[in-house]
């Protein structure tokens, strides 16, 4: 690829890492499913102009990724967050995406794995487990569990994602499921949450801040660049890239929260990283979802 989409790629990866720790500046003022319900409001309000100039996408399937990507993944990411979970185990947890896809595909599509992908998914559940051990997630298992669970959904949405029609207009994709999670991510705010105008009112600037750059650097501009470098170029060309995502994830965690940076994670981080780049690479048609 030449530099100028070298570029692109690694500024995506470093909007994509850096979103968790905007997230987690949110979910301090925030509780998760509203501070979700602000997200896609804000993406669906921004994208509304720009949708209409673009064929309508079949509702079951912006549905399905609306429910799979969002609904649950985000969800269950960022209740795991506001639960205790720290960023490094959230980053480390959210990276099964790549070799549960890898599964479904196998298992759904009858995709041959081979010896490079399976070793490479192997090598990345032992980098989670490992993970799993250290004392945050021990202490939070319930909480490292839904964000693994978060994982799952994000590649059921990719799995489906890769059964429809390729296009090179990135707005239906980012405005339809964005739009449809409203009603659901409500709903679930009403039922399970409480206090939120009061939230609103009390809100500190960092809290908005955090919305905002999931609005605009991860959701917009991340997935956006992406999508572009997708059509343009071979994956086997960009998808390694991705795995720049939980280097600056676990480094803005451990910047500015102070996580701590053990053998064992750095252990359990190096392997996963290392199983889910073997898929990538072995495996380029994955399609890569915002994060």
């Amino acid at each position: 690829m030449p530099i100028r989409a070298i570029l692109a790629a690694i500024l995506v990866a470093a909007c994509w890492g850096g979103n968790f720790t905007a997230s987690r500046f949110a979910l301090d003022e925030f509780s998760p499913y509203l501070m979700l319900l602000i997200r896609f409001a804000g993406v669906a309000l921004v994208l509304a102009p720009f949708a209409w100039h673009h064929p309508i996408p079949r509702f079951r399937d912006m549905a399905m990724i609306s429910l799979f990507l969002i609904v649950i993944q985000f969800s269950f990411v960022f209740s795991a967050m506001n639960m205790g979970l720290s960023i490094t185990s959230v980053v480390v947890a959210t990276q099964l995406g790549v070799p549960f896809a890898c599964v479904l595909a196998a298992i759904l599509f009858k995709d041959y794995l081979g010896p490079w992908r399976s070793g490479g998914l192997m090598v990345a559940f032992l980098g989670v487990l490992i993970v799993a051990g250290t004392p945050n997630a021990s202490e939070h298992w319930g909480a490292f569990v839904l964000a693994v669970l978060g994982s799952f959904g994000w590649s059921v949405a990719n799995v489906h994602l890769k059964r429809l029609k390729p296009t090179p207009h990135v707005v239906p994709l980012l405005f339809w499921p964005a739009l449809i999670s409203l009603v659901p991510l409500a709903l679930l705010s009403l039922i399970f949450e409480s206090g939120q105008m009061a939230s609103l009112d009390a809100a500190h600037w960092t809290g908005w801040a955090g919305v905002a750059y999931s609005l605009f650097f991860s959701s917009l501009l991340g997935y956006g660049l992406w999508n572009r470098l997708i059509v343009t170029y071979p994956m086997s060309a960009v998808v390694p890239y991705s795995l720049l995502v939980p280097v600056v994830g676990i480094a803005g965690g451990v910047i500015t929260m102070g996580d701590p940076l053990t053998l064992q994670v750095v252990l359990g981080t190096l392997l996963t990283i290392v199983g889910v780049g073997v898929i990538s690479v072995r495996r380029p048609q994955l399609i890569e979802m915002e994060q």
